[in-house]
């Protein structure tokens, strides 16, 4: 599956990406500063368990990949690239609740507009993909750039905890933002895709 953004590509992963991936899952990459930071730093051991889980989705037959897609690379059109990642999880299964995630794990491409365009064209994806009435995410007010993103593609900020996180010497708020599907309905036109 590829779905062709202006600026980012968001694909299949491929068992050649490997060693790319184990790059950017290492725990010393500066993304592990704002990706759940609270909950402590990732180990070798977690990162290696995040590989091996993209690893086995590399090598899955066509027809056996998880329709809609749980996790999809993101590319730099510009270079060819691999970045990044775009996943979903549920929040709730019982009630149909989705949560979105976004991680530009190269830091030589922040500041560029990929993790918006990368949003937004998953977040069209998966609305077209799915009968979801909504999608979310949570991150937390130390995440600048996260919370960048949703406003730039008008999610709106729908809860706020405040001082939720007391984190390395700071107090953070959590903060999620959502966007209901006739919301996104009237966005997306902004936000084009060549489609999978």
């Amino acid at each position: 599956m590829k779905i062709t953004g202006t600026r980012v590509e968001l694909r299949d992963w491929t068992v050649a990406d490997d060693p790319r991936v184990r790059s950017l899952l290492d725990p010393a990459r500066p993304w592990h500063l704002t990706n759940g930071p609270y909950f402590g730093p990732p180990t070798a051991e977690s990162m290696g368990a995040m590989r091996a889980g993209i690893l086995a989705l590399a090598a899955m037959d066509e027809a056996d990949r998880p329709d809609p897609r749980g996790m999809l690379a993101v590319v730099d059109r510009s270079d060819g690239t691999l970045v990044g990642a775009v996943t979903w999880y549920w929040e709730s299964r019982e009630t149909d609740w989705r949560r979105l995630g976004i991680g530009i794990h190269d830091e030589a491409y922040w500041g560029r507009g990929l993790a918006t365009e990368a949003m937004a064209l998953w977040t069209t994806y998966l609305f077209d993909a799915t009968d979801a009435l909504r999608l979310d995410f949570a991150t937390y007010s130390g995440n600048e750039g996260m919370i960048g993103v949703g406003r730039r593609l008008g999610f709106v900020e729908e809860g706020r905890f405040r001082k939720a996180r007391r984190w390395s010497g700071g107090v953070h708020d959590s903060v999620v933002m959502g966007a209901l599907r006739e919301e996104w309905d009237t966005r997306r036109a902004a936000w084009p895709a060549t489609g999978p």
